[in-house]
């Protein structure tokens, strides 16, 4: 599966959605753009003629649904779902008022709610096909949470154990489920931010290792300082927590 093919990018209009859309792209594999703002979207589609374009917030199951019986009509050899999209707050619990109630919820509909819903509702379309892919793009902050993002490192977190059920689930079928471990790369999700994470990994370079991890066939894909992360959480967590709140890796 590492040509051609057909693939659908949620968050595709920018950051590692728009890097992996473009690899596949250059691979001559069908690439089905999706996210909530048009005119991101086209803005990579033009980039690379003959991607599609599909606007849909993942955090409106009835807008998955939807968007999932159009793909099966026009692209019923769907082989690949990367389940991308995702946005990232700083908060600040300890602030002494509440937080927006509404923000939250978002983040969590995002980046938790909206990779359940894509899954649920891509999954018969991949079960049709001799061999095909579920990619969750995780974050190395699911396995050490930046507390200064409690909601997004939680979320991935929720992301890991979820992609973990669903290899054991879809175990014995053609469908592969692979988890993407991005560490910090330098993409606008971090635009809201007062200053870019230090230690950022250059896109195109994030990009490179995560399709040589798809076309080595793994189930888990961490990159760069996120096998740090995984292996840290393992063998001392405390150490990988002060390092990750102090360094912000």
């Amino acid at each position: 599966m590492s040509r051609g093919g057909v693939v659908l990018i949620t968050g595709g209009g920018s950051g590692i959605g728009a890097g992996l859309a473009g690899a596949f792209h250059a691979r001559r594999a069908k690439v089905i753009l999706a996210g909530r703002t048009a005119r991101r979207l086209e803005a990579v589609a033009a980039r690379h003629p003959g991607m599609m374009v599909e606007v849909v917030d993942v955090a409106d199951f009835a807008e998955v649904e939807a968007l999932a019986r159009r793909v099966a009509e026009r692209a019923p050899d769907l082989d690949t779902v990367v389940n991308n999209a995702g946005i990232q707050h700083v908060l600040d619990f300890a602030s002494g008022t509440p937080l927006d109630a509404a923000a939250i919820g978002r983040e969590i509909d995002v980046n938790l709610k909206g990779v359940v819903q894509v899954a649920n509702a891509f999954l018969p379309l991949l079960r049709r096909q001799p061999a095909a892919r579920l990619v969750n793009v995780g974050s190395g902050l699911g396995y050490v949470p930046l507390a200064a993002a409690p909601i997004y490192s939680a979320t991935k977190a929720a992301v890991h154990s979820f992609t973990i059920s669903l290899r054991r689930q879809l175990r014995g079928t053609t469908v592969q489920v692979v988890e993407l471990i991005p560490p910090v790369v330098e993409t606008d999700l971090h635009r809201d931010q007062a200053r870019r994470p230090p230690r950022a990994m250059a896109l195109d370079a994030f990009t490179t290792a995560a399709m040589q991890g798809l076309d080595r066939g793994q189930e888990e894909i961490a990159v760069g300082l996120a096998k740090v992360l995984r292996t840290g959480s393992r063998i001392a967590p405390g150490l990988f927590l002060g390092i990750v709140n102090k360094q912000r890796v």
